[in-house]
């Protein structure tokens, strides 16, 4: 019983810990980039953080950059202090993958949360 008493307590630190890395994300992002939109999916998306949850997010937006010097443009801007995957995409692409790959689907439209989303 002490065991999960423990686990649930480190599990609620986690989850604040990452909720206040994706604030800080959010903010360098719209702050010093232009993304359409930024979904976050994956354990803090659906609310079961473990000792092992780091954030997971897609940003949506304008480049012409190759696709994984978008990835690195990003991640030197927010110079992650916890676990992250991130993967940036062209709307077009994002689009695309949309429609044709279950995983952004399921996962990433239909459990993901939508974190930022420029107004039209």
């Amino acid at each position: 019983m002490n065991d999960q008493l423990n686990k649930r307590q480190y599990s609620a630190k986690r989850k604040k810990l990452l909720d206040l890395e994706l604030a800080r994300y959010v903010g360098l992002l719209t702050e010093h980039g232009s993304p359409e939109k930024v979904i976050l999916f994956g354990t803090l998306a659906t609310g079961s953080v473990h000792e092992w949850s780091d954030i997971d997010l897609v940003v949506v937006e304008r480049t012409q950059l190759p696709f994984f010097q978008r990835i690195k443009k990003v991640r030197k801007l927010l110079q992650p202090k916890v676990g992250m995957d991130i993967m940036v995409y062209t709307p077009e692409e994002f689009d695309r993958l949309c429609a044709d790959r279950p995983f952004f689907k399921e996962e990433i439209i239909g459990k993901g949360e939508i974190v930022y989303e420029r107004a039209r």
